[in-house]
């Protein structure tokens, strides 16, 4: 056995070094956490897994309060509303929920027991006592939402306190050895180089939003958007034989549903928790927003040209002049469509509404040149406005053309 570099002492086979780190563990009453030890660079990285009652206790954060100075703190002012939506997160989904791993830092090696060989990447036991303390690099607000924050009304309790079986929970953590802050500082910046989803892909992959969970169906089930979204990108190419991107179908979503297609995502997941509380309400809304969206196509330029085309191939470059030439080929249409259709919805006549559809197709010129856009969603200039006040103007010009204030 030898101690060749600070804390890493090795031994003959794995079981050898398991029975060494048991031992020393036994003596200074400890524990011990199997683990990797590896190398990035030239520094030494250990990943294991940390009991979430391990991390309350040992597990430090030291934030930089406000105004104070970051360039001697090791973490980044605390958001306190982002650790509740995470501690809420997991409490909300607490038989199915995923906490990502963190970056801890520590300043020393930790007592580690590995088999000797010239590898660079070695099973391993580490040995850690109640005074070691690890500290966040990357992943504080996931810390302090386990821990919990504050006293009082608006306190973040600790899940490990909670009667839910979080303390038999763990996080995966990935340690690294560095005792200069300019060093942790950088650390905390390398690993904060993730690219944003695109909030297209984003309604994809996040199913626990209501809204979200209704989209697979919309898109699936009626004819002019089946095969036709594009739910990767973040803008829709100019050339692109997509109709629209997922997240603009969404946008139409939150119209339909609460007339506001800028809402905030916290409103959107309250009011779509009532909305759409169960399978029936939702089946209700999907049925309901795929009459209307195929009564449009059936009755609506280009809607129902693009019905008839191929989804690929040559005649499908006919959907870029469409969107150049119609409102209903953008996002801020699409908008347009679902404010007003959020007002033939209150009716509780079905033919009505479906009779309401039609003339919404038909009545309506939705050519971009057309005089109804002109000084709301279409500038002086020909420019496209996507802003809230001129799509309110919009649709209420819409529905003056109707009838449909008096109607409804």
């Amino acid at each position: 056995m030898s101690d060749n570099h600070m804390g890493l002492m090795e031994h003959d086979g794995l079981d050898n070094a398991l029975k060494a780190a048991s031992a020393d563990a036994a003596a200074a009453g400890a524990r011990v956490f199997p683990c990797t030890v590896f190398q990035q660079g030239r520094r030494t990285m250990i990943s294991t897994s940390f009991p979430y009652s391990f991390l309350t206790r040992q597990v430090v954060s030291e934030s930089v309060e406000k105004g104070g100075d970051p360039a001697n703190t090791t973490n980044r002012p605390l958001l306190t509303d982002h650790v509740k939506n995470i501690n809420a997160y997991v409490r909300d989904n607490a038989e199915n929920y995923i906490l990502p791993p963190v970056t801890l830092n520590a300043r020393q090696l930790p007592a580690l027991h590995v088999p000797r060989g010239n590898f660079k990447n070695r099973l391993g036991f580490m040995v850690i006592g109640d005074n070691v303390r690890f500290y966040v690099t990357d992943g504080q607000h996931r810390i302090t939402a386990i821990k919990g924050h504050g006293s009082g009304r608006g306190a973040v309790p600790s899940l490990v306190d909670l009667d839910c079986g979080f303390e038999d929970d763990s996080l995966a953590v990935l340690i690294v050895v560095e005792d200069e802050l300019k060093r942790i500082h950088q650390d905390f910046a390398d690993a904060a180089q993730t690219k944003q989803i695109p909030a297209s892909l984003l309604a994809v992959y996040n199913t626990r939003e209501p809204v979200n969970g209704v989209l697979a169906d919309l898109v699936d089930r009626t004819q002019l958007f089946r095969g036709r979204i594009d739910a990767t990108s973040k803008t829709l190419p100019k050339a692109s034989q997509s109709v629209f991107l997922l997240n603009q179908v969404r946008q139409f979503v939150k119209e339909l549903l609460f007339a506001d297609y800028a809402l905030s995502e916290d409103s959107v997941a309250r009011h779509s928790a009532q909305q759409l509380a169960d399978e029936s309400a939702r089946e209700e809304f999907v049925t309901d927003a795929v009459t209307l969206i195929d009564s449009l196509s059936e009755h609506m330029d280009p809607w129902r040209e693009i019905c008839a085309l191929p989804i690929t191939g040559g005649p499908a470059n006919q959907v870029t002049s469409f969107r150049e030439q119609y409102l209903n080929m953008t996002a801020t249409g699409l908008v347009v469509i679902g404010r007003v259709a959020y007002e033939i919805r209150k009716s509780p006549d079905p033919v009505w509404r479906k009779e309401m559809y039609r003339r919404l197709a038909t009545q309506v010129d939705w050519r971009r040149n057309a005089l109804i856009w002109r000084g709301n969603v279409m500038t002086a200039d020909g420019k496209l406005s996507t802003t809230r006040v001129p799509v309110r103007d919009a649709a209420d010009r819409v529905m003056t053309e109707l009838g449909l204030k008096s109607a409804v």
